[in-house]
């Protein structure tokens, strides 16, 4: 969705109201990073909705 927006970090940044430093590690994919709160939280200040859904193995 960054991409297709074509945001720098720093615009990244500014919509999500996080550290820019933050928004290269999502940008790297080190996810691991975040918890599931923050990268909901992100996503939902981004425009996006979040659905989770659980299923069996």
């Amino acid at each position: 969705m960054i991409q297709g927006h074509g945001w720098t970090p720093a615009e990244t940044a500014h919509y999500s109201s996080i550290d820019p430093y933050r928004v290269e590690n999502l940008l790297r994919g080190s996810i691991s990073r975040f918890s599931l709160d923050a990268l909901v939280d992100i996503a939902a200040k981004l425009g996006q909705q979040v659905r989770i859904r659980l299923e069996p193995r």
